[in-house]
């Protein structure tokens, strides 16, 4: 059953992975690494990444994140902007750009109200690098 579950999960990866590649330039982006401070932790900072690798999205209208449903605004070629939220208080802001020369990502994320959304999750700020490499089409 596990190894079911896990060839599911895979296909719907690559079957999403060849739906938002055909909108645009995509980058494959892994080893996010960097650092973190929690509220939960009187916003100290520490070390910190992302587990996944993420693909990012530059399009026409903006661009995609996979694992995010946040709206993003492309400003340049290789900036991406995104907010969200809801009418409780939680307040989402990210913020993607690729270093093309050295094939970084860099990524910041900050987000308050957590709590109206999950109550046992902190609000946080993320400052991260991670590699990134084109996607061929």
């Amino acid at each position: 059953m596990k190894n079911i579950v896990i060839a599911v999960c895979a296909v719907a990866a690559l079957l999403n992975q060849v739906s938002v590649s055909a909108q645009g330039e995509c980058w494959s982006v892994s080893n996010i690494k960097g650092y973190a401070a929690y509220a939960n932790s009187g916003y100290k900072f520490s070390a910190d990444g992302l587990p996944n690798t993420i693909m990012i999205c530059f399009t026409s209208d903006g661009g995609v994140v996979t694992g995010s449903d946040i709206k993003f605004v492309k400003f340049g070629a290789s900036t991406l902007a995104g907010y969200g939220g809801n009418n409780q208080g939680n307040e989402l802001f990210e913020v993607y750009q690729l270093d093309r020369e050295l094939r970084k990502l860099l990524y910041t994320k900050s987000r308050i109200g957590t709590k109206t959304v999950a109550p046992v999750l902190s609000d946080v700020v993320y400052a991260f690098v991670g590699d990134a490499a084109p996607l061929r089409r």
